[in-house]
């Protein structure tokens, strides 16, 4: 008996510290004061093209906040978290001024309700006010790699009370970093890198209905490279692995070349739900000898024919 209501406890307890939307040290409410949002200005991007993307920080409360000083003048689309399709994180090329530096002046001492108290310098954001920036991010970041982009804006902010000391570091409302939802962008890389055959496809094949197995994609070895600098045992199409790679000649391009073959069902259901006559980026992606990356993207197309 004691040990049924020990075992009760303990999944009642469970239940309460989970709760409806999974552990509660797992769960971060969400900011009250402001909101963060990165939006590429399309989904994919073609060869050459400037990556834009719209950085908006907004004050959504309904009061004015104190927040540290020269918050408001930062470059927020040199907060990103971008992540290149190689999974790496790019750091911007060039990094805002900095207040923060080691021989920085003591925080000001102000008296609150007569007590000598640290404060920080504050700005005032204003109710319902917010910043947009737009950039190339090209010229911000060392985008190189075709493929799929990922980009978060991940803010550190102070917010402070107003109620008894503006600007008393130990008496804040919030203080930390804030992130925005992620989103995604395509890009493109050079025009004669990959080629992929063909470049229509036909939204039965996510049935398994076809005549031939197989999508072909042309790899031309970039400037100074040879097909032996090529790793032929990982090479993707997206997430899809490739089933055999040929090395072959062209006597057109007098070069040689690699035709990598991949399995048509599960290169179409690597792109999600598709729609009939609508375009998809696809990535080819692989890694050289020497452990750089290679790859390019191509837009194909969706249709039915039966």
């Amino acid at each position: 008996m004691r040990k049924l209501l020990l075992n009760l406890l303990i999944i009642f307890g469970a239940a309460v510290l989970s709760g409806q939307g999974g552990p509660l040290w797992a769960q971060t409410p969400p900011n009250p004061y402001f909101e963060a949002t990165v939006v590429f200005d399309k989904d994919y991007f073609d060869l050459g093209e400037e990556i834009g993307a719209t950085v908006t920080v907004a004050n959504i409360s309904n009061q004015d906040l104190l927040v540290n000083k020269g918050f408001l003048a930062k470059k927020f689309y040199l907060q990103l978290r971008l992540i290149d399709p190689a999974g790496r994180l790019l750091l911007p090329k060039t990094t805002q001024d900095s207040t923060e530096f080691p021989d920085a002046p003591a925080l000001a001492v102000a008296l609150c309700n007569g007590i000598p108290t640290q404060v920080a310098a504050y700005e005032v954001w204003p109710a319902g006010w917010s910043v947009t920036q737009h950039a190339d991010l090209r010229d911000h970041y060392p985008i190189k790699f075709p493929g799929r982009y990922s980009a978060e804006v991940q803010l550190s902010v102070m917010i402070f009370k107003l109620e008894r000391c503006p600007g008393d570091i130990k008496d804040y409302h919030f203080s930390g970093v804030v992130k925005s939802e992620t989103t995604t962008a395509y890009t493109q890389g050079t025009n004669n890198e990959v080629d992929v055959i063909p470049k229509i496809w036909l939204l039965n094949w996510k049935d398994g209905l076809y005549l031939f197995p197989g999508i072909a994609v042309a790899i031309w070895p970039q400037e100074g490279k040879t097909v032996d600098d090529y790793r032929r045992d990982h090479i993707q199409l997206n997430n899809v692995e490739a089933k055999e790679v040929y090395e072959l000649h062209s006597y057109l391009r007098k070069k040689d070349y690699l035709l990598a073959i991949f399995d048509k069902q599960e290169a179409i259901n690597s792109l999600g739900q598709v729609e009939e006559n609508m375009e998809y980026p696809v990535v080819i992606s692989g890694m050289l000898t020497n452990n750089e990356f290679f790859g390019g993207g191509q837009k194909i197309k969706i249709i039915r024919i039966f």
